[in-house]
């Protein structure tokens, strides 16, 4: 009946999820960027990380939280919806994080490396590639020693940009979060709860896209923020500006980088549309800029040590991005 179809198209929109990596916090310099080396660089978002113990690779694109849903209801505006395809009348997208921004169950609010840290599906002891792409049994970031973590020094009450990749453009939307370190700066104490404690408000109606490091290609759009069923409540998310073309697969599928048939709504400027990596080029996505905003830091924030989280919450798979980077508020 319906619930076959509805499971047929979740397996579907998993393999959309089969590719190298979809995307990661790249501004300001996160754990993954090894003395800051690679920051905003044009097409290099994927290029920090490390080997793991075992010899597998853990990109900076590939921290995540693989196959969470929402348990309660949609709580999430129409207007903010990013993926509206309705095949057979079924939403395939329901249960998926977006729909309830900072709802779904996360592992790690930093990522977990192949974003399955209980195996694939979950207690299934082997250790290996997962469908809908990432693999089993990594680490996650706040147990893992980074060389070379740079600290970036934020004011209080002042306006920050931090900035974000996509490879594969899962549609959603994202919030930035932080979280003080205790004295001894023991990073277990980095828990989704912490992080919920203080959300980030954005300081402009405006978001960015930018090229590189280069800020005469930066452009300038509205940007749809909301604060409408959001968790923790009140807690202000932002809406991925780039719509990914109108097919349930939003352009993974598809020969080229094109959006033959439209986007799932208007583009923010002109070419600003698409997947990003597809089945048929998955090294070179088409989404070669990096996402920007401006934050706000609190006035009445104690000084000292943070961690800045970044969480995308997705809406075409059951996926939510996470990467985290030191901060230091003075």
């Amino acid at each position: 009946g319906n619930m076959s179809l509805v499971l047929f198209l979740s397996g579907l929109v998993l393999l959309f999820g089969d590719v190298n990596g979809h995307g990661n916090m790249v501004w300001p310099p996160t754990w993954f960027d090894k003395q800051g080396h690679i920051g905003m660089k044009k097409g290099e978002a994927c290029n920090g990380g490390v080997v793991l113990e075992d010899g597998r690779v853990a990109p900076s694109c590939m921290w995540f939280n693989n196959y969470t849903f929402i348990e309660g209801p949609e709580t999430l505006e129409d207007s903010m919806k990013t993926y509206l395809n309705r095949p057979y009348g079924v939403d395939p997208f329901a249960k998926h994080p977006w729909r309830s921004p900072g709802a779904a169950h996360i592992f790690s609010p930093c990522g977990v490396a192949g974003g399955n840290p209980w195996g694939c599906p979950i207690n299934d002891l082997r250790h290996g590639p997962c469908p809908g792409g990432g693999y089993s049994y990594g680490p996650y970031a706040e147990y893992y020693k980074f060389p070379g973590v740079l600290t970036t020094t934020w004011k209080r009450g002042s306006v920050v940009e931090a900035a974000w990749s996509i490879m594969a453009n899962h549609g959603g939307g994202y919030s930035y979060r932080l979280c003080k370190l205790p004295p001894s700066g023991n990073k277990k104490s980095l828990t989704e709860q912490c992080f919920q404690k203080i959300p980030l408000k954005f300081a402009s109606e405006n978001q960015w896209i930018q090229y590189g490091n280069d800020k005469s290609t930066r452009i300038n759009f509205k940007a749809n923020y909301t604060d409408v069923g959001t968790t923790p409540r009140g807690s202000q998310w932002a809406k991925n500006p780039i719509p990914a073309c109108n097919t349930v697969d939003g352009g993974f599928l598809q020969l080229d980088h094109d959006c033959h048939t439209g986007t799932q709504f208007p583009p923010p400027a002109p070419g600003l549309e698409g997947y990003g990596d597809n089945i048929f080029d998955p090294i070179d996505s088409n989404l070669q800029f990096s996402i920007g905003d401006y934050l706000q830091v609190p006035k009445d924030i104690p000084a000292g040590k943070y961690v800045l989280s970044w969480r995308w919450d997705c809406e075409q798979t059951p996926q939510v991005w996470a990467t985290c980077a030191n901060i230091k508020i003075v």
